[in-house]
């Protein structure tokens, strides 16, 4: 289910201005908003893995190498 707009983690204007630096030169508003969705879902799927990651450490804080071999293998995934 779409998040409102009051819902949403990620601005629109910030991943307008991040598919335009990748060469668009338009960007749809309703195109801004479901990269926005995409990458939040992306977000937290790696955060949830992040987190078993140190819990499996024994650890309760996530550190940027729980991120990046949380990413790694989702990025391996892909």
């Amino acid at each position: 289910m779409p998040r409102s707009r009051k819902d949403r983690i990620i601005p629109v204007a910030p991943v307008d201005r991040l598919i335009r630096k990748a060469g668009a030169g338009r960007v749809s508003d309703k195109g801004a908003e479901r990269l926005a969705q995409i990458l939040e879902e992306i977000g937290e799927n790696l955060a949830k893995r992040a987190f078993e990651l140190t819990e499996h450490a024994g650890r309760k804080t996530i550190t940027e190498k729980d991120m990046d071999l949380a990413y790694k293998q989702w990025n391996r995934g892909s």
